[in-house]
């Protein structure tokens, strides 16, 4: 994982790669870590202008949405070659309490399948947290870039 803070010099290099990493047809996952929503909207135009790609926005995870509905967005992005961009998705990062009883679990967002389709994608995946996040040891091996935000 490649750990960058935002607008640092770093971060600029990695915009020049975006250029590539777009093109090519893997798995590419980016966490922006904390940004604020002028910060996130300013860190997607940058994303835009170097990789001259849309940007599919969703609010999937914080809304606890559908299977179907990840799955169709993306089918959507893999058509179009869009990047995907999950807004809020501290749900992904919080730390899970023990589960003692089938009935105490959260029916409401399959994190497994998030992640399975994420795995499966050819192409450029954004999860934004509002919150500065510290990655566990398993998101940090499947976050290819982390985007750090300063904080407020």
């Amino acid at each position: 994982m490649l750990v960058v803070d935002y607008q640092s010099k770093s971060y600029h290099r990695f915009l020049e790669d975006m250029t590539q990493i777009a093109k090519h047809k893997t798995r590419f996952l980016v966490t922006f870590n904390g940004p604020n929503p002028n910060e996130l909207t300013m860190a997607e135009e940058d994303f835009l202008s170097a990789t001259k790609n849309k940007i599919q926005h969703s609010t999937v995870v914080s809304d606890k949405g559908s299977e179907t509905l990840v799955s169709e967005l993306f089918s959507a992005a893999r058509i179009n070659r869009d990047m995907l961009l999950f807004e809020n998705t501290d749900l992904l990062f919080d730390k899970k309490t023990e589960v003692k009883k089938s009935h105490e679990r959260d029916s409401g967002f399959d994190i497994n399948h998030l992640f399975k389709s994420i795995a499966k994608h050819n192409g450029v995946v954004i999860l934004a947290t509002q919150n500065k996040q510290t990655l566990s040891s398993t998101m940090s091996t499947k976050v290819d870039v982390l985007v750090r935000f300063p904080s407020a």
